[in-house]
């Protein structure tokens, strides 16, 4: 991965959700149309763009499917044992829960993608979306339980949570790659001009939900940044030998390695809502994490590379 590359990638995702962040503070949108374009790009963009991006793809390159078992394996289960020592072993008094949830969960879906796509290419997309569809097994299983974390609050699993339609646009995508299914140029233009909205669309919806909360409050709390630079550097750094040693596709390897340098997922806003743990904990984490990832994924791809 060329440094520089990334690096301007994250500067340009940085200049729209700046776009994003001042059109939230002139309150020219609002939280009703805010949570519809959430929706929007989570139930017709995202799909749109996970789907052509194996129709416009080479379909004869294999993908590096037991590189990306290995990788799941890390996101999934190495991390989650990783998060859950750190609780054990690190001084965290309150919102325990909470702290592993972020931990656990990076900003796969709405930055993740992206991002891939600016670096890797359309080739990219497919393996992601693999991981992805397994982290949001994790998320509304596990992650659930996770939240309730020294909570004597009960959960429900509910199946049809799962039956997203990304979830659903990654399985039809798999299906395309398996089966080598062609499909008319119309349809893939068309998918793919409304894929390419998910990009700007995403990172305006980050920057117009960090505008949502109070910067002086949020800028304050000094742990907020030392979490923040745990998740966005050491984590990334200590599975990096773990990376390096059990994978051997160079994509692969690139996007777990991205994927465990993401920002805290917004998802731990509404989680946190729901449980009845901190939310602004969750949102200061989220917002500071995010400003810090457009330089430490650029300075850790250097370091590491």
């Amino acid at each position: 991965m060329d440094i520089m590359i990334v690096a301007e990638k994250m500067f340009q995702l940085f200049i729209i959700i700046g776009i994003g962040f001042i059109f939230g503070k002139t309150k020219l949108f609002s939280d009703d149309f805010h949570s519809q374009l959430i929706q929007f790009v989570l139930n017709l963009t995202m799909p749109c763009m996970i789907i052509s991006s194996v129709m416009t793809s080479n379909q004869k390159t294999s993908l590096a499917l037991f590189d990306i078992l290995i990788s799941t394996f890390i996101l999934i289960v190495l991390l989650p044992i990783f998060a859950y020592i750190c609780i054990k072993i690190l001084p965290f008094r309150k919102n325990k829960g909470l702290y592993m949830f972020m931990m656990m969960y990076p900003n796969v879906g709405f930055m993740g993608f992206p991002l891939m796509q600016a670096i890797f290419g359309n080739e990219s997309i497919l393996s992601t979306a693999i991981v992805n569809m397994a982290f949001n097994l994790s998320l509304f299983s596990l992650g659930t339980m996770v939240m309730n974390y020294e909570n004597n609050q009960h959960f429900t699993f509910d199946f049809k949570s799962l039956l997203s339609p990304g979830i659903l646009a990654s399985l039809l995508a798999i299906m395309i790659y398996i089966f080598h299914l062609q499909f008319p140029s119309t349809i893939i233009e068309s998918l793919t001009l409304i894929g390419n909205m998910t990009t700007p669309l995403a990172m305006m919806i980050i920057g117009t939900t960090l505008a949502t909360y109070s910067l002086k409050d949020i800028f304050y709390d000094s742990k907020v940044y030392v979490f923040s630079g745990f998740i966005n550097l050491l984590i990334p750094i200590l599975f990096y030998p773990i990376i390096d040693y059990l994978l051997i596709d160079p994509m692969i390897k690139g996007i777990t390695l991205i994927i465990l340098a993401m920002p805290v997922a917004n998802g731990a806003v509404l989680f946190a809502k729901t449980y009845q743990q901190d939310e602004f904990l969750a949102a200061k984490t989220v917002f500071i994490s995010t400003l810090l990832g457009i330089v430490t994924i650029p300075f850790l791809i250097y370091l590491l590379k």
